[in-house]
């Protein structure tokens, strides 16, 4: 027992955690861009407007790329609708949207590494399609799970946890900022699929109050869970700020989510799923409302016009596109 309570001690609540005023103020600083110019790259791909040289592209895709664009458009305007929740009632919906074009996004980025591997190979040489965000990737999966998507959950950690024994994780991300919380994530969704793991570098197990939370995320008492999750609590407000090359955080201001207690929602979710119960109020300044409890579980929405299209083009550029992406060879 004393060694479980040094693992979960409380560091309190960091005295310059960001307000969410701040919060606020550096995302209206921007930058921005707008989604019309996002969707007509989007919209090139959908008719094909990428085979023929221009300005902007003067090589064409001859390869037929698997263009990924609404990975990362998805991937920007969902931090933002998770960051200003507080004062959008519709942020469920936006955020529900949003994810479904990261999906599709991902699924296009994935696919290409892999195939770029084959067609490295074919050319003799051994580079790396080196391009998936653990970060990212992670949140979107915590953000899958606030929205009660159990299938997308599933999927997206299976997803991630073949890109990262494949190499396609991004090098400097995944070997220098030593992103604890998103490892964390996906050492718990390993744990909780019990057929999937990934050897992470040693900075993935050096945290004492992430190794007890591992341990005891399946505890049936909530009480025994409150204390953990009070100290992980602590920690993420200690792991904001602005990066720098000598500095990296969990939850930096590039993605906003310095008041977004993604790595708690996503455990409360899984123990639900579990049949689990959860404390009833956890008395923290990181789970303000509407994060004080889990909403319930959305809709997926459909797939628009768009993103069908994306999908349409690769299947045909690709026959064995839905292959690769199966669950089964993510498990292979």
């Amino acid at each position: 027992m004393d060694q479980e309570v040094i693992q979960c001690e409380r560091s309190g609540v960091n005295p310059k955690w960001p307000s969410y005023k701040s919060v606020l103020g550096r995302i209206a600083k921007g930058p921005h861009v707008s989604d019309e110019y996002e969707l007509n790259g989007i919209r090139e791909y959908v008719e094909r407007g990428d085979a023929f040289a221009k300005p902007s592209m003067p090589v064409p895709n001859s390869d037929n790329v698997t263009r990924s664009s609404s990975e990362w458009m998805a991937v920007t305007r969902a931090h933002k609708v998770l960051a200003t929740a507080q004062d959008n009632p519709q942020w469920l919906l936006e955020l529900a949207h949003w994810l479904r074009y990261y999906q599709v996004g991902i699924w296009q980025l994935f696919f290409w590494a892999g195939q770029f591997d084959i067609i490295a190979k074919a050319a003799g040489n051994d580079r790396r399609r080196q391009n998936y965000s653990i970060q990212t990737a992670t949140n979107m999966m915590a953000a899958m799970a606030i929205l009660g998507w159990k299938d997308a959950v599933i999927h997206q950690g299976y997803l991630t946890h073949a890109a990262l024994n494949r190499g396609h994780q991004l090098v400097i991300e995944y070997e220098e900022q030593h992103r604890r919380a998103q490892a964390f994530m996906m050492r718990v969704f390993a744990d909780w699929m019990g057929d999937v793991s990934h050897q992470w570098p040693a900075y993935a197990y050096d945290e004492p109050i992430y190794e007890a939370l591992l341990a005891k995320w399946r505890t049936p008492s909530p009480d025994d869970l409150m204390p953990c999750l009070l100290a992980a609590c602590d920690r993420h407000t200690w792991q904001t700020g602005k990066e720098s090359q000598k500095k990296s955080y969990d939850f930096n201001q590039d993605w906003h989510l310095e008041r977004v207690p993604v790595e708690i929602l996503y455990i409360l979710r899984l123990r639900q799923w579990e049949g689990l119960a959860n404390p009833q109020k956890i008395d923290h300044p990181l789970l303000a409302a509407p994060f004080d409890q889990l909403p319930p579980e959305q809709p997926v929405p459909e797939l628009d016009e768009l993103m069908q299209g994306v999908l349409k083009r690769a299947r045909e550029d690709w026959p064995q596109y839905d292959e690769v992406l199966s669950l089964p060879a993510l498990k292979s």
